[in-house]
């Protein structure tokens, strides 16, 4: 007798359903942070090479030093003037980002990824 009303009893339900969903869903939610600090972090640095490859093209004069005008023109992060590079090749004048974000720690173990970004602006 006891054993049908334990298989009948709900209370409760929504407690085991919870601890089933649970580490799904905040899973995807963590994840879905961590995207979009990746994509932030990837639109900064790709606007900042875009602006500095223009000005060192059109403005030579005011950019003298690529890479730290690269710098001050990324938004949000602080970037190293040592993280972009630029060169002289066919296309125009390039200039290239690559970033390790150590803001990007997970806590689950996974590596943090390496951002790399350029822009070529022809003269």
């Amino acid at each position: 007798m006891t054993r049908r009303l334990f298989t009948r009893d709900e209370r409760g339900v929504a407690a085991v359903e919870f601890a089933l969903v649970s580490p799904v869903f905040f899973l995807a939610l963590f994840g879905l942070g961590q995207a979009g600090l990746w994509l932030w972090a990837d639109f900064s640095l790709q606007r900042a090479v875009n602006t500095a490859a223009r000005c060192a093209v059109i403005t030579p004069t005011a950019c003298t030093d690529v890479a730290s005008y690269a710098a001050s023109n990324v938004v949000g992060l602080s970037v190293p003037s040592s993280a972009f590079s630029s060169t002289t090749v066919a296309c125009g004048k390039q200039v290239s980002a690559a970033y390790e974000a150590p803001s990007f720690t997970s806590g689950l173990g996974l590596p943090i990824p390496t951002i790399h970004v350029s822009a070529c602006y022809p003269t």
